[in-house]
C-alpha cells in the first residue's frame, strides 16, 4: 500500500492562494490551480526553513475587460445626463431670457395656460365674475417667480450637464455624484423623466467599487 507523498503547504506569490507542493518538486516550475500563475517553488535553505516562491508569470488579467464592460455602463447614464442636461440649460435659458425682456407676452401665455386648467376643472370654485381678476393675479404671481425658478433650473440642468461630461471624462467623482442627484431629483427642465432615470441609473454604478474605481477612488 503506497503512502501519500509527503509535501508543502506554500503561498502562490501571485494570488496568495495556499496550495500543497510535494517535496520532490521543490525548486520547480509549478502552476497555481487558483490563479494559474507559473512560479518557482521554494526551495530548502541551509537552516531547515524555506525560501521564497519566485512568480515567473502571471495569467492575463481580465481587469481590462471588466473594466471595458464598466465604461460601456457608465457612460450610457452619463450621456443621457449631458443630453437632459444641455437641453434643460436652452430651454430653461431661453424661456428666462423671455421673461426678462418679454413679461408682458410671458404674462399672457401663463393666464393662457391657467385658463385651459380651468377647462379641465382646476379652479373652478372661482365665482365667473372675478376669474379674469384671479388669473391676471395669478399669472402676475407666477411669472415674477419664473424670474428666479428659470434660472436656477437652468443652472442645476448646467450641473447635470458636468456631472455627465465627468462620468465620462473621468474628471471628478463628487461632481459627477452631484449632477447624477440633480438629475434624479427631476430638477433638470423641471419634469424630466429621462433625466431621473439617468441619474438614478449614474448614482448606482457610481456607488459601486467598480464605479470608484472608474474614478481612481
Amino acid at each position: 500500500m503506497s503512502s501519500e507523498p509527503e509535501t508543502e503547504v506554500i503561498l502562490c506569490p501571485a494570488c496568495r492562494h495556499a496550495l500543497r507542493v510535494p517535496l520532490d518538486l521543490l525548486g520547480q516550475q509549478v502552476q497555481c490551480p487558483e490563479c494559474k500563475a507559473m512560479f518557482r517553488s521554494p526551495m530548502r535553505d541551509g537552516s531547515g526553513g524555506l525560501t521564497e516562491p519566485e512568480l515567473i508569470s502571471r495569467p492575463e488579467s481580465r481587469q481590462p475587460t471588466v473594466r471595458k464592460s464598466l465604461d460601456v455602463m457608465l457612460l450610457l447614464p452619463a450621456f443621457g445626463l449631458m443630453f437632459c442636461g444641455i437641453v434643460g440649460t436652452i430651454v430653461n435659458g431661453i424661456t428666462a431670457y423671455r421673461v426678462l425682456t418679454e413679461p408682458a407676452l410671458m404674462k399672457e401665455i401663463v393666464r393662457q395656460q391657467l385658463q385651459s386648467l380651468r377647462q379641465s376643472g382646476f379652479g373652478n370654485d372661482v365665482p365667473e365674475a372675478e376669474r379674469d381678476r384671479v388669473d391676471d393675479e395669478n399669472a402676475e404671481k407666477a411669472t415674477r417667480g419664473l424670474r428666479w425658478v428659470l434660472p436656477t433650473f437652468a443652472v442645476v440642468s448646467a450641473v447635470a450637464f458636468m456631472g455627465g461630461l465627468s462620468i465620462a471624462t473621468r474628471w471628478n467623482y463628487r461632481l459627477a455624484q452631484l449632477g447624477s442627484v440633480a438629475a434624479a431629483l427631476n430638477l433638470p427642465n423641471l419634469c424630466c423623466v429621462p433625466g431621473a432615470v439617468a441619474g438614478l441609473w449614474a448614482l448606482l454604478m457610481l456607488s459601486s467599487e467598480e464605479g470608484r474605481a472608474h474614478f481612481g477612488r
